[in-house]
């Protein structure tokens, strides 16, 4: 498809919408919280929370995550080769708090961070899902970096409630909610 047989129009002359519309309609989408963990060249661990992980492909088995180009976190990726996301249970806010803030002490942390089946650092516990991911692809994304990954293990916790975000809090996943029919889910704030 050329340029001018773009479904919308010529692309230069498609109108894209304000930042701050675009802000305020992805705070209303829930989206699950997770931390992207890689290893460093000097053999520590860096990570940054996202709200952007998801599957890609089920054949082969493949991740997708959009990554800040700020957080310097791309570099990393490509150097080790390989990352984890780690979805966060719902009782984990505080470390969705802490991997977001840059430059914070993740000292206490450092207990819960193991290398993973593949040796990528991934949390031991506080998790809803970790997948363990050889870098594919990374492509250009506005101000973000694209990064698929191959996943080369994953594993889950039933009985975790997902840590959610919407509208600058954080949530929990709760089947049959109150305000809701009961064949559907609510989102509630954690606490």
């Amino acid at each position: 498809m050329s340029e001018t047989d773009h479904p919308a129009g010529p692309r230069s002359a498609v109108r894209l919408v304000d930042n701050m519309r675009f802000r305020q309609t992805f705070r209303r989408i829930p989206a699950p919280v997770a931390v992207v963990l890689v290893a460093t060249a000097n053999g520590g661990t860096t990570g940054i929370t996202c709200t952007s992980a998801q599957s890609l492909s089920a054949e082969p088995p493949m991740a997708v995550v959009a990554i800040d180009d700020k957080t310097g976190l791309v570099p990393l990726i490509r150097h080790a080769g390989r990352f984890s996301i780690n979805y966060l249970a719902a009782d984990r806010s505080n470390w969705a708090d802490a991997f977001s803030a840059r430059g914070a002490d993740l000292a206490e942390l450092a207990d819960i961070i193991v290398p993973g089946r593949t040796s990528v650092p991934t949390f031991a516990t506080g998790t809803t899902a970790v997948l363990e991911c050889a870098s594919a692809e990374i492509h250009p994304g506005g101000d973000h970096w694209i990064v698929s990954g191959a996943i080369a293990h994953a594993r889950f916790q039933a009985d975790a409630e997902p840590l959610l975000y919407r509208a600058g809090a954080y949530g929990a996943f709760r089947p049959g909610g109150d305000s809701v029919r009961s064949d559907h889910a609510a989102v509630v704030p954690t606490g």
